[in-house]
């Protein structure tokens, strides 16, 4: 009898396995990660250099970040901080936090001009789980100081030891430790333009570099190849 076998057990993708999907598009110059355009990464999270048998295929969408617009960002975030809690009140008279708001979307704008280059890579359970936890920690922090900053000056709402005020002021302090953290110290993948029509991806974690290292001697090494 011809053709598949329908009581066959679905594909996994499982590193070392031979139904694992190939990669492509990719290539190491040095210690340098060069891709075309919708590359597709081998079984190695490139935020932690781990590989497991069974891991999670993401779409990435990685962007170039020059210095100047990430200091702009950054400048612009630190003016709205400050009177935040004012703004939440109602005051819109703070020339200073409107000015932020301004340059913080202009430059978000700005960005979306910039290099763009899809890749498929694979994540662990673990690096998921992380982020995942992340990104609710620091949204949780926003929605906190927002909620308290809207109820301040009403002391009926929140115990009186508990000040809706200083409250808010803690949550967004956390919030902007958290997305200094998660922009500018976590390990990140972007990309520049090259001549050629490919990108270079940097954030690569030193082991997921290795591991790639490893692929390509590998193929390099594999006959006919």
């Amino acid at each position: 009898m011809s053709g598949e076998n329908p009581y066959a057990p679905p594909e996994t993708t499982s590193a070392g396995m031979p139904n694992a999907p190939e990669s492509f598009g990719w290539e190491l110059v040095g210690d340098r990660v060069w891709v075309e355009r919708f590359a597709q990464f081998p079984m190695v999270d490139p935020y932690s250099g781990e590989s497991d048998e069974v891991m999670t295929m993401n779409r990435l969408t990685v962007r170039q970040r020059p210095i100047w617009v990430i200091a702009i960002r950054w400048s612009c975030i630190g003016l709205i901080f400050q009177p935040l809690t004012r703004l939440m009140d109602g005051d819109l008279s703070d020339g200073m936090a409107l000015l932020g708001f301004a340059g913080l979307f202009i430059s978000i704008i700005a960005s979306l001009f910039f290099p763009i280059c899809g890749l498929k890579v694979f994540f662990t359970g673990k690096t998921l789980r992380k982020h995942t936890i992340q990104l609710w920690t620091i949204n949780g922090f926003f929605v906190v100081g927002v909620l308290t900053g809207i109820t301040a000056g009403n002391s009926g709402l929140l115990p009186s030891r508990f000040p809706p005020t200083w409250i808010s002021s803690v949550a967004f302090g956390l919030w902007f430790l958290g997305l200094i953290w998660k922009n500018l110290i976590q390990r990140r993948l972007t990309c520049r333009r090259r001549k050629d029509g490919r990108f270079e991806i940097r954030g690569f974690h030193p082991k997921a570099l290795a591991f790639l290292a490893q692929e390509k001697k590998a193929a390099q090494a594999w006959p006919g190849e």
